[in-house]
């Protein structure tokens, strides 16, 4: 019978001080591993078979292999919460300013988390909250949707090679193989093809009005990702550059080269070289600083 263990437990109970329970331990403080002061926050628990430490630890992963340096706008948190629907960086801000971001990752998928933080991040890094207009939209922003899709190919094939040999936590060893594997099935998509004997200054005239009104075109815009990735997997400290973009108002009538020009004429010195090539690959004709551009037809018009 249990009855008399239950009133001596009782008993015991009563005359015996009681015992103070040990607090549990202090979830672990993750910090990016290059960068002080950069503070993503994970935050929920619908990631179903992991916890948001591991989450956060991928996350500044990813964000490590898109940063030479901290933006002076990257000293507000980011909040990354999950969603059913598709992955967003939301316009909202959060009450002390934070920036809000929606994944829909989950459980231990690790190469999604991957992707489509790569994707988000580089919005926030693309300035992509600045001269938004009203309609919450851009009339190039589909080639900032294309810069994203390349953000996201990137960290894959980055992160596949460094997790080979020294994965963020023991449990992510297993990892490379599946990023690797996840990279080249996208790399490997006929849609992202360019067409046969096509160039892709001329594919770019022919699609960059479909494009402007509608920059979710993800089959378009991955063609381009996929032929801009050669760019900074030679230097990836050109990610720096897409912290020049976006800060110039929207304009209806800004083409890709108006675009491309206000964020050569934004960028310092270190970066006109690659947003140079950039444009010359999309355009086929070298750039030149927009101020003097304009002063030339200044000049012509007053004749």
């Amino acid at each position: 019978m249990r009855l008399p263990f239950i009133i001596a437990t009782v008993l015991c109970s009563l005359i015996a001080p009681p015992v103070a329970l040990a607090a549990p331990p202090a979830p672990k403080k993750i910090e990016s591993k290059r960068h002080a002061g950069l503070n993503i926050r994970v935050v929920g628990k619908d990631w179903g078979k992991v916890n948001a430490q591991q989450v956060q630890t991928v996350l500044y992963a990813v964000a490590d292999e898109l940063l030479t340096r901290l933006p002076k706008k990257l000293a507000n948190t980011v909040v990354v919460m999950r969603t059913d629907s598709h992955p967003v960086a939301l316009y909202e801000r959060g009450p002390k300013g934070e920036y809000l971001v929606q994944l829909h990752a989950g459980d231990d998928r690790w190469h999604l988390y991957v992707y489509e933080f790569a994707h988000e991040f580089c919005h926030i890094l693309s300035n992509y909250e600045e001269n938004a207009g009203a309609d919450v939209g851009r009339y190039n922003q589909w080639f900032e949707e294309t810069l994203c899709e390349t953000a996201s190919l990137f960290a894959l094939e980055s992160l596949a090679a460094k997790w080979q040999s020294a994965p963020p936590t023991p449990e992510l060893a297993g990892q490379a193989v599946k990023l690797r594997r996840f990279y080249e099935q996208l790399i490997a998509e006929g849609h992202r093809q360019l067409p046969p004997h096509t160039e892709l200054a001329a594919w770019v005239q022919e699609n960059e009005t479909t494009l402007r009104n509608d920059p979710y075109q993800r089959e378009k815009n991955d063609v381009l990702a996929k032929l801009l990735l050669p760019l900074f997997a030679t230097d990836p400290d050109r990610w720096d550059a897409i912290a020049y973009l976006n800060l110039h108002p929207a304009d209806p009538s800004s083409s890709l080269a108006d675009y491309l020009h206000h964020w050569y004429d934004n960028a310092p010195d270190e970066h006109k070289l690659f947003i140079a090539d950039v444009f010359s690959l999309l355009n086929g004709s070298r750039i030149a600083p927009l101020e003097p551009r304009r002063l030339a037809l200044n000049a012509t018009t007053a004749r």
